[in-house]
């Protein structure tokens, strides 16, 4: 697969958002000391299934069962079950700094940027000091996994926007200099402030002149979340919520919120030279987004935004989003908004994306000329990133 599909060559491409599963006992070890006894850990009920808890509590995402999902790519079942574990579940090269670069190797993959698993969920944390922690611990394990790889897996640091943002920036100092190409965030916090709000530009600053990108990544935003109260009510509705159907297919829609936000704030004005990343939200709904946020900036109620400019201008400036492989009509949008603002991502070794990534990717680009191939493949992310560097 990697020396061609379609005409397409493969070999060399970078997975602009990949995930590892962490060690269930990484916060266990990283955690400053007097954080360990609220730690995120994995715990086994009297049914002898899996739950996630934190803080001595289980969490919201931690219906029993849970954890063994997380590593089930291309699985037929993930039915809840005492064999199906965290560990037992982990498909090759999604624990292993090893096994993963073997994995690119055989998949023709040059290099993957990083993200967590069990971390993502860790945003249902009211305890602003007790996220932050988990962050910091995070971010010197991920750097430690990534170390020896040669410069093929590539570590992001997460932030916590509940964080005090002089202290969100510290950190993303501190992991920029230890080795990370950039920071991330959840899309939502408890503070119900866009992440684009003037408090929070101690983070903006720091990445701008770190010359880092910023990522929005989705998680399963938990109840009291404003933007997803509908799947809150279903959550309530069920004896054991879980992930279902209805949930996954609108996870855009906080990230498009959270998104959309930055531009009302005039964020892009305040930082000309910051870069925003959008991930695991697809990308074809971007062509709409840009067309209406365009419309709406036209006329008088334009006027209740801070922007000085209209909001395409800043997108092509200073944003990127990242499609996945099975999207069908994403080709016909890159071809309308332009190749240079787009990733493509695996999201391996996550269950609600494709096993057979690399295939659809092949497919999905086949239509671009090839400089458009080579920018979504790899030349963007890797300018982006600095990944050369």
């Amino acid at each position: 697969m990697a020396n061609g599909l379609n005409g397409v060559q493969l070999k060399g491409a970078i997975d602009a958002d990949g995930h590892i599963l962490e060690p269930s006992d990484l916060w266990e070890r990283y955690l400053e000391p007097k954080y360990r006894d609220r730690a995120l850990r994995i715990r086994t009920n009297s049914d002898g299934l899996e739950y996630m808890e934190v803080a001595g509590k289980s969490m919201w995402t931690g219906y029993p069962g849970f954890p063994g999902s997380l590593g089930g790519m291309g699985a037929e079942n993930l039915d809840p079950r005492p064999e199906l574990t965290y560990v037992a579940g982990a498909p090759f090269g999604s624990m292993s700094a090893k096994e993963r670069v073997a994995r690119m190797d055989r998949e023709g993959l040059a290099k993957s940027v990083l993200y967590p698993t069990l971390g993502l969920f860790l945003g249902e944390l009211k305890d602003a000091d007790l996220y932050a922690a988990h962050c910091r611990a995070y971010n010197r394990w991920i750097i430690d996994f990534c170390s020896d790889s040669g410069g093929r897996l590539i570590p992001i640091a997460q932030v916590s926007l509940d964080d005090d943002p002089k202290e969100a920036a510290r950190e993303l100092e501190r992991a920029v200099k230890a080795g990370a190409k950039g920071g991330f965030f959840l899309p939502f916090n408890w503070k119900h402030k866009s992440p684009g709000h003037p408090d929070f530009d101690p983070l903006w600053a720091k990445a701008q002149e770190l010359d880092v990108p910023l990522a929005i990544h989705p998680t399963a935003d938990p109840p009291g979340v404003d933007v997803h109260k509908r799947f809150a009510e279903l959550a309530q509705n069920e004896e054991a919520f879980n992930f279902t159907w209805y949930m996954d297919v609108l996870v855009a829609q906080g990230m498009m919120q959270s998104f959309v936000s930055l531009f009302h704030y005039g964020l892009f004005d305040r930082f000309p030279t910051v870069k925003m990343v959008v991930l695991e939200s697809q990308a074809g709904w971007i062509g709409y987004l840009l067309d209406r946020m365009d419309a709406v900036y036209r006329v008088p109620i334009g006027k209740t935004t801070k922007m000085k400019e209209s909001p395409s201008t800043y997108f092509h400036r200073q944003c990127w989003i990242s499609a996945d492989p099975d999207e069908k009509t994403v080709t016909s949008v890159i071809k309308v908004v332009g190749s240079e603002r787009f990733f493509w991502a695996s999201d391996f070794p996550h269950p609600d994306h494709i096993g057979h990534y690399m295939e659809a990717l092949g497919e999905m680009v086949a239509p671009l000329s090839k400089s458009a191939q080579q920018q979504i493949l790899w030349e963007n992310v890797s300018r982006v990133y600095r990944l050369g560097e």
